[in-house]
């Protein structure tokens, strides 16, 4: 009976044994099952954050926003390799998104200060270049500030153009019209030289000496011994001088005014006092 005792004692050891042993199994499976599925709760909730930090991110562009998304990728497991590295890119994306935003923006201001053809040029080759569907409200806007700039800047130069086309008339006007006033100016100019009265010209002191009024004249007695002239002024260039009443003046070899040294001797009473330059 000793050894039926010994093999059921070892038999009931070995049971107890393996029971033992499957409870401790089970109860380091059921352990390690419920960490594994609050793991995969956590890597859940850590990606659905990820997901929705980079998607608000997306939306407010804000820079706070794009730091939380940073923060939220870098708590993903190591288990989430592909989920990390897909969000990782999209949020990369974002960031170049902005960067085409803000140059464009930064062109478009620099192309209204300066308005020059350059700078509006590479505003547009920026703003074309924006395809994502994510642009999309982003390029209309764009496109319309600068063609409502390209259209100012037309309609000032229009402005200039036209002012300066003014001006430039306006020019012509005042100076056609102060070559007309020198014209006028010189013609009646002449006409008051042609006609003007003879007396507008002065006689010398020498000639007005020289001749006595006719009033004051008077005829000296003719001699028939003296070698001067009728007109009884001796030296006379013509010698023969004959003197005659004023109105009944007749020209002769001498002059009948009566200066003396007179060139030619043919000066007339209408000439008289005039100073001759020898």
């Amino acid at each position: 009976m000793k050894p039926k005792k010994i093999i059921f004692s070892l038999i009931l050891i070995l049971l107890v044994t393996i029971g033992i042993t499957f409870g401790i199994v089970h109860q380091n499976q059921v352990k390690a099952d419920r960490i594994a599925q609050e793991r995969r709760k956590t890597e859940d909730r850590n990606l659905k954050r990820a997901t929705a930090a980079i998607t608000t991110a997306y939306q407010t562009r804000a820079d706070q926003d794009i730091k939380k998304a940073e923060t939220a990728l870098s708590k993903l497991s190591k288990h989430q390799k592909n989920d990390q590295t897909k969000l990782t890119t999209k949020l990369t994306q974002l960031k170049g998104f902005l960067k085409q935003i803000s140059d464009i923006n930064d062109s478009l201001a620099k192309a209204t200060q300066s308005k020059s053809d350059q700078d509006i040029k590479a505003t547009q080759a920026l703003i074309n270049q924006e395809t994502d569907d994510y642009f999309k409200t982003d390029q209309a806007n764009a496109q319309n500030k600068l063609n409502a700039l390209i259209a100012q800047i037309a309609k000032e130069k229009s402005e200039v153009d036209a002012k300066s086309k003014s001006e430039a008339q306006a020019q012509q006007v005042v100076s056609e019209a102060s070559q007309q006033a020198d014209h006028t100016t010189e013609v009646s100019d002449y006409q008051t030289y042609v006609e003007a009265p003879q007396g507008a010209y002065q006689t010398s002191d020498r000639a007005n000496s020289t001749l006595a009024p006719q009033q004051n004249y008077q005829t000296p007695a003719q001699n028939s011994d003296n070698n001067g002239n009728a007109s009884g002024i001796t030296d006379s260039p013509g010698g023969t001088d004959g003197y005659q009443p004023w109105g009944e003046w007749q020209s002769s070899n001498g002059n009948a005014s009566g200066i003396t040294d007179s060139p030619g001797g043919w000066d007339t009473p209408n000439n008289s006092g005039i100073v001759w330059d020898h």
